[in-house]
């Protein structure tokens, strides 16, 4: 898909986010963008390439711009990734809202690998959002998905140590409690309500419409409403036993991109949360790799996680043998919200299945629903 660039006419107040590509204006572009890089002038841009839903992995649509920039413009990436709604959202507007303000708040004050952030914003009264990002396949970026070989363990193991950093940093920090307006725990804020209202009847939906959903809702034994209770239980738990940090919130291998020159980062900041160590791990190990050598290499993965911790100074790194239980206990998230319900519309059912049978395999070698049953009602 191409279009002529268009001429820029002039800096208006403030702009509304569309919900379509022919509703991107040269005027909104440089609004946004001057916003974050002051000095930078937008005067023109070219539509490469526009995806709504069930056309890709994704839970907004992506639109591919080439900008071009005035003379005195600050050095930006003239190839760029749009995230917006198009059409419909695909998820609530809070997570749309967390991403935006974790590009605005947080990862600016990281000293992370991240891909460039032109511009950022959430309308509360629409739920429209437009976050702009360089286009890193430009660079030859690769995004993994779970249909693609699996990562390698050290991969996975330096994905660790990236996660540890961030974890690190925001270790029982009182930074966590400046973004509690828009920054959900498991407990309370936004997105919390969001799902405790929605994900059994979610499920219930999503399962009466899929012949395999319903015959892994047997092989389980409980229904979307029992499942819900049990993460509900593991998370009252560990928010109340557990140090609280930053979470990614979302860190499957297809949340991840790597660059040929060996520099890898995460993408996709909606699910972020205030939260236990155990929810970024138990999701990134064993969504990452093959069964086979998640089961082979996990233990070590864990004690390789925990170590980095204490290297940057974590105070209280539990025991091996501890971590390990609460990593299995945190498995029924992946499995009950990462993906059993994961619309179809947004990945497809061939990448749905292949991650849920990775988490559902993972809950049966850790006894996870078991886990899940002693923390039941606050025990």
């Amino acid at each position: 898909m191409t279009e002529k660039i268009e001429v820029r006419t002039g800096r208006p107040g403030l702009t509304s986010i569309p919900r379509h590509v022919g509703g991107i204006s040269v005027e909104l572009l440089d609004e946004l963008i001057s916003e974050m890089h002051p000095g930078a002038c937008v005067l023109g841009f070219e539509v490469l390439e526009a995806h709504g839903l069930g056309k890709m992995v994704s839970t907004a649509g992506r639109v591919k711009l080439r900008l071009e920039y005035g003379p005195g413009s600050p050095p930006l990436p003239e190839q760029v990734v749009v995230k917006m709604v198009i059409d419909e959202a695909a998820v609530p507007g809070v997570l749309y809202e967390t991403e935006v303000m974790m590009h605005r708040n947080v990862l600016p004050e990281l000293d992370i690998e991240r891909p460039i952030c032109l511009a950022a914003r959430y309308e509360p009264d629409t739920e429209n959002f437009m976050l702009i990002l360089e286009d890193l396949s430009v660079h030859g970026a690769f995004f993994p998905n779970v249909l693609e070989p699996a990562l390698k363990p050290e991969r996975v193991g330096e994905l660790l140590d990236f996660l540890a950093g961030i974890h690190a940093r925001y270790w029982c920090s009182p930074r966590l409690d400046e973004e509690k307006e828009w920054l959900s725990s498991f407990v309370e804020g936004r997105q919390f309500e969001f799902f405790n209202e929605e994900t059994p009847s979610w499920i219930d939906e999503l399962v009466a419409e899929s012949t395999y959903r319903q015959d892994l809702i047997e092989r389980v034994g409980r229904s979307p409403t029992e499942l819900w209770g049990c993460v509900k239980a593991v998370h009252e738990y560990q928010h109340r036993a557990l140090p609280l940090t930053l979470q990614h919130g979302d860190t499957g291998a297809h949340n991840t991109y790597h660059l040929p020159d060996g520099r890898f980062g995460y993408l996709d900041w909606q699910l972020s949360v205030r939260a236990a160590w155990p929810h970024d791990v138990h999701y990134l190990v064993v969504t990452a790799l093959s069964v086979k050598d998640r089961r082979i290499h996990e233990r070590a993965l864990v004690e390789r996680y925990l170590a980095r911790l204490a290297e940057l100074g974590v105070s209280g790194v539990p025991p091996i043998d501890e971590a390990m239980r609460e990593f299995g206990r945190s498995i029924i998230w992946g499995f009950t919200i990462g993906w059993l319900m994961a619309p179809e519309r947004n990945y497809g059912m061939e990448i749905i299945g292949a991650n849920i049978e990775r988490l559902y395999a993972a809950a049966l070698d850790h006894d996870t629903f078991a886990l899940a049953d002693e923390v039941m009602g606050g025990s």
